[in-house]
């Protein structure tokens, strides 16, 4: 049966939201639609050997303030791995 998924960011209540739409037909011909909202969408970024971490912030901070209209909407969590 195939599943329909689509995303959305809403602004409520002063703050952006994520939600997840998930529809689909049961075996009983009925459609079925689920939101999923609430949960907290994150995304990895890999920092180039060639530039400072503490640069790289400064850079991904105000490319995410622009698009959120805000620096107080997000946070960075500095994660250190192996380099490739």
């Amino acid at each position: 049966m195939p599943t329909i998924i689509s995303d959305k960011v809403k602004y409520i209540n002063e703050v952006f939201i994520y939600i997840l739409y998930v529809s689909s037909c049961l075996i009983n011909e009925q459609k079925v639609i689920m939101n999923i909202i609430g949960t907290k969408s994150f995304f990895d970024v890999i920092v180039p050997k060639e530039i400072l971490l503490s640069m790289f912030k400064i850079k991904l901070v105000k490319i995410l303030s622009n698009i959120l209209e805000s620096v107080s909407k997000f946070g960075i969590e500095i994660i250190s791995t192996f380099s490739f």
